[in-house]
């Protein structure tokens, strides 16, 4: 698994919080907890051992390009920091980091070090950067040392694909105008772009690498859903009696038959589908794409779907899951029927709280069945309702005050 454990000391709301991390994470909330705020910190964790921590980096995955001061912490009564760290587990590997973000748009390493099994590899202090134990030459205090000791080969081969792992992690929140292809995707993200502007294209590589839309673990899963659809796929070839001259999308488009509309009438495209289906298609493609990374964050991208959906969805996800172990993944939402696919009792899915404690910070607590409980006594203690449920009976909390 790419991520085991995360530690964000003094990044935005979060003062000092650890979480351990399954294969399939979801993050509860009220708006303004720190949802996002968590899965920016992984994003600045990502850029550092991708070598160094910019805009352009931060850009690539998705996260709030927010002044630098903005990334420190800063609450009343708090001494403020000059500095935020991250630490991780990923594989073998441990990394720590300590980053100043100044006010001259820098972000630069204070401190570092990175661990296997064996012990450190190299690490960085005020006395300077040391790489298998020995004084190395001074590197720019933007560049992190993860760069230098893979270009002189210190890394072994399972290290370097956990390493890739973390690199490629993106925090996905696909757009309605940009996945009907009638609005720019600024991100140049492989293979969908982070808000959907290459759904057309990734989508046509999915087809082509499957060669039929068939078995219980490709895109069939997405006619089971939308039963409406007799085929979906791509096409350069677009009708200006189906599309608008008014509109401007791409060259490639998606472009599907609806089997209950007339024919000449019924090959229509991304711009007349519901929003909710370019939704699900695109979480569909983003977890079968060959390019697409095996670590990700998908932000709120159930609030354009019915409940209902949001639960079948997730049972197709958790099913995706189930036989490709090399993927992991982090939620945030606030429908309630998103949580009705997870199982407490799985180790493999973690369902988090998080909130703002009354100091302001952010706290993240994860929920589980009590030691010694089974299945049987944590429904019957719960009456037999679903996690939905008992999330809006408020006995998990996560939800607002007075609610």
């Amino acid at each position: 698994m790419a991520l085991s454990q995360v530690r964000i000391k003094s990044f935005k709301s979060i003062v000092d919080q650890t979480i351990d991390l399954g294969q399939l994470n979801i993050f509860i909330g009220t708006n303004g907890a720190g949802k996002s705020n968590l899965l920016e910190a992984i994003g600045v964790l990502s850029c550092a051992v991708d070598g160094r921590v910019d805009y352009s980096k931060l850009a690539d995955r998705g996260a709030r390009l927010s002044a630098p001061e903005v990334f420190k912490s800063s609450f009343k009564n708090l001494k403020r920091k000059s500095t935020f760290s991250l630490d991780a587990k990923f594989g073998d590997l441990t990394y720590h980091a300590n980053i100043n973000a100044n006010s001259d748009a820098e972000f630069m390493f204070s401190a570092e070090k990175i661990c296997n099994t064996k012990g450190q590899l190299a690490g960085r202090s005020n006395a300077g950067v040391t790489i298998h134990k020995e004084l190395f030459a001074k590197l720019p205090p933007q560049q992190s040392i993860v760069t230098t000791l893979e270009s002189l080969g210190s890394f072994e081969d399972i290290e370097l694909k956990e390493l890739k792992r973390l690199k490629q992690y993106a925090i996905y929140a696909p757009s309605t105008p940009i996945l009907r292809g009638v609005s720019p995707d600024g991100s140049n993200k492989e293979p969908l772009g982070l808000y959907g502007g290459s759904l057309s294209s990734a989508l046509s590589d999915v087809i082509t690498d499957a060669h039929q839309l068939t078995g219980d673990h490709d895109l069939s899963r997405f006619f089971k859903l939308f039963d409406w659809f007799e085929s979906i796929g791509t096409t350069d070839n677009i009708s200006t009696k189906l599309q608008s001259n008014h509109l401007h999308t791409g060259k490639k488009v998606v472009s599907y038959i609806d089997k209950y509309m007339g024919m000449k009438f019924n090959n229509l495209y991304a711009y007349d589908v519901s929003e909710g289906a370019l939704y699900i298609l695109f979480i569909l493609v983003l977890l079968l794409h060959k390019k697409a990374p095996s670590l990700f964050a998908l932000d709120n991208v159930d609030n354009a779907l019915n409940p209902a959906m949001v639960r079948d969805m997730m049972r197709h996800i958790i099913s995706l899951l189930e036989v490709m172990p090399e993927k992991q993944i982090l939620m945030t939402t606030h429908n309630p029927t998103t949580l009705d696919a997870v199982d407490l009792f799985n180790d493999q899915h973690r369902l988090f709280v998080v909130k703002r404690n009354s100091q302001g910070h952010t706290e993240v607590e994860r929920i589980k069945p009590p030691a010694g409980f089974t299945r049987e006594s944590w429904i019957e203690k719960h009456g037999g309702m679903r996690l939905s449920e008992i999330w809006l009976s408020g006995v998990i909390g996560g939800l607002a005050e007075g609610f």
